[in-house]
């Protein structure tokens, strides 16, 4: 086969112009990877705050010193926010549980169990935030297997002797599962 400048075109009869099968699936593949790393960043809150561990006296949007935040903490929350679910997805409240170590340089915290972790609790914009996952035992399904997206979000502020905020859980989409998201307002007692 010869092209309109005289020469022969790279193609044999019958074969079309595809590109590799590796560069066809590679490419949704390397784009879905990062929108899901872009998200889960946005999700967990971005990179750890520098700031040092709060040392200053207890006032609603200022720091708390550590004695005012460590201990046990529980309480109820009301759902906010409920999407990505079937009907009945979303319970209306939810117990949860805190607690909050300040024995080392940064106060870290535990939501339920050891199975959430134990990040650090940073004071930002006025509230103090921690993120970490959900564990697969109660993380969100896909297609019957736990999604590894699954993350937590706390953000409270002290007022009071009482912790107030919100507790969320998130899901960030894959090829077969959408996103998912639920929230509760919380208000938290030291047990």
């Amino acid at each position: 086969m010869t092209d309109p400048d005289g020469g022969r075109s790279g193609t044999t009869p019958g074969s079309t112009d595809r590109p590799p099968l590796r560069i066809v699936l590679g490419v949704p593949v390397a784009f879905a990877g990062l929108v899901a790393v872009v998200v889960a960043y946005l999700v967990v809150g971005g990179r750890p705050s520098a700031d040092p561990q709060p040392r200053s006296t207890s006032a609603t949007g200022s720091t708390s010193a550590p004695s005012d935040l460590a201990g046990e903490w529980s309480g109820k929350g009301s759902l906010t926010h409920c999407a990505g679910f079937e009907d009945d997805g979303c319970p209306g409240t939810r117990s949860v549980t805190l607690t909050i170590d300040c024995s080392k340089k940064r106060c870290a915290v535990t939501p339920f169990d050891r199975s959430y972790g134990s990040p650090p609790l940073r004071f930002e914009d006025g509230r103090y935030r921690a993120a970490g996952p959900v564990p697969a035992d109660v993380a969100p399904t896909c297609g019957g297997v736990p999604t590894h997206s699954a993350l937590w979000r706390l953000e409270l502020t002290l007022q009071d002797g009482r912790l107030g905020g919100s507790y969320a859980e998130s899901t960030v989409q894959g090829f077969n599962c959408g996103a998912t998201g639920v929230a509760w307002q919380v208000t938290l007692d030291r047990t």
